[in-house]
């Protein structure tokens, strides 16, 4: 991955083609495919994704090379480890910490209330809201919430255990999200279960 203290945040990728590097079409990307669009259209999901990403039509032969530099550019010039292939598949536990779409207002409120970023209205470069959604502070709710969804409940009293159950209900994510990855209990988890499952198809 890149140093974000050492190395300019890049607004090319793959022959040097120019991109919108903004969060708005990698978040696009994660929700769409999460519910399924790369399943029931996906010369469409393609499509939308160059679109938003890249700005102009691809031309088809270079589809492949261009949709996997856009897959390096979401996870911060990495792919999915072995190991988190392995983690996702392996599928040991349900807990999914957030989901873009569900999660949109706690995100914008959470990025309002941390860094005084409005994210309705502002540009922030993808890599750095990665970055700032993984260090968000326990005391805003988006926090809380993926702490409620992915907390061990196992040693928790009677009453905790029921105040998380609780929790649980009142956030829970919707049913059949593709990336229901499981063991997605953090930021860098869930991007790699969404690139693992784009590896496995």
């Amino acid at each position: 991955m890149a140093d974000l203290l050492l190395d300019a945040l890049p607004e090319t990728v793959w022959e040097g083609r120019k991109i919108n590097a903004d969060f708005r079409p990698m978040v696009w990307l994660a929700n769409q495919y999460l519910r399924g669009a790369a399943e029931k259209d996906p010369l469409g999901f393609t499509l939308g994704a160059f679109q938003r990403f890249y700005g102009e039509e691809i031309p088809a032969p270079q589809s492949a090379d261009a949709f996997q530099s856009m897959l390096r550019f979401y996870a911060g010039g990495e792919t999915a480890t072995p190991e988190a292939r392995r983690s996702t598949a392996a599928g040991s536990c349900d807990a999914v910490a957030f989901d873009y779409a569900s999660d949109a207002p706690y995100i914008v409120a959470a990025f309002q209330q941390a860094y005084g970023i409005d994210l309705t209205c502002e540009k922030v470069h993808w890599w750095r809201f990665r970055a700032l959604f993984l260090g968000l502070p326990e005391d805003t709710l988006m926090h809380k919430i993926m702490h409620w969804r992915t907390a061990d409940l196992t040693a928790m009293s009677p009453e905790e255990r029921r105040f998380y159950e609780e929790r649980r209900e009142l956030f829970a994510l919707p049913q059949g999200l593709k990336g229901g990855a499981p063991c997605a209990v953090s930021v860098a988890e869930h991007d790699a279960a969404f690139l693992a499952r784009f590896q496995q198809r």
